[in-house]
């Protein structure tokens, strides 16, 4: 009996580890079969190259981690974006580029998020009209470290490089954001939206706010560096208020790294009668601009 025993648990350990098992793929058609049947929990490795993919849904949770060399492109208006977890799926993508999202709506993205929880590791956002847009559950939490944002934006001020429009937690490190077009760098509308360790830097993309909380809700910044364009979308690198309801809860700004080349420059439009913390930013004019804090 002993020995029955010992069988059986070596047996049900042996079908708790390949009941997540990965699975490697290597061109688009691979992959959207690989998701539409992945168990729940279940890793999908995608091997270097570049899959044309547009509106894949993400139907239960599960982990897409590319080797070096995947890019998400497409080729086709999307509905929504190259990827889309749906209702009550969490998603984790790590080192994966997304490009050229486009939408009938100009809102196409590289990913759509309308599910619960989304972690994106080390991935890369090249002109998009979003790079990523969640608009899912109230109680969802979005991670983004380690990350890229370039060029992202229609252009006409509706779509941004991340645009947190549903959801409660909005949490961004060790990122970078270039040349967003028109829009925000990072629109939240979350409860909690916590930046840190990230660069922002308008460059040529007259980019509007680097970070608008319109909102209000816990906002920290810290650890940041921001390049001010001197004609940028419009003068203030930080917006909160409460035009789209919430609560204004907190709002941190601290030890950031602030280059001003706008001669009207704003570190902070406050559309609330909160009094936020603002203290140890290092600020640096440039071109005859100047930066009032408020």
């Amino acid at each position: 009996m002993k020995h029955l025993f010992v069988a059986a648990i070596t047996c049900c350990a042996a079908l708790a580890s390949s009941a997540f098992a990965e699975i490697t793929v290597s061109d688009a058609a691979a992959l959207e079969k690989a998701v539409t049947k992945a168990r729940k929990g279940e890793t999908i490795l995608i091997t270097p190259g570049r899959y044309d993919l547009t509106d894949l849904k993400i139907p239960r949770d599960m982990t897409l981690k590319g080797e070096d060399g995947v890019i998400f492109y497409t080729t086709r208006p999307t509905e929504k974006g190259i990827l889309n977890p749906l209702w009550d799926t969490s998603l984790r993508v790590e080192n994966i580029s997304f490009e050229g999202a486009r939408a009938p709506d100009l809102n196409g993205a590289g990913i759509r998020h309308d599910g619960m929880n989304l972690t994106i590791v080390n991935c890369v956002f090249d002109s998009n009209e979003d790079g990523i847009l969640a608009t899912g559950q109230d109680e969802g939490v979005v991670t983004i470290s380690g990350s890229i944002f370039i060029n992202n934006g229609y252009g006409d001020g509706y779509s941004h490089g991340i645009y947190m429009a549903g959801g409660h937690t909005l949490t961004i490190s060790a990122s970078r954001f270039t040349g967003t077009r028109i829009g925000h760098h990072v629109k939240s509308l979350a409860a909690v939206t916590k930046v840190t360790g990230s660069s922002f830097d308008d460059a040529d993309g007259k980019t509007s706010y680097s970070i608008d909380a319109s909102r209000g809700g816990a906002v920290t910044i810290t650890g940041n560096s921001f390049i001010q364009a001197a004609d940028g979308d419009n003068s203030t690198i930080i917006n909160y208020d409460q035009t789209r309801g919430g609560d204004a809860d907190s709002l941190v700004i601290t030890g950031n790294k602030i280059i001003n080349r706008n001669r009207n420059g704003h570190l902070l439009r406050n559309g609330t009668e909160l009094t936020p913390v603002i203290d140890g930013n290092e600020i640096t004019n440039e071109a005859g601009g100047r930066l009032d804090l408020n």
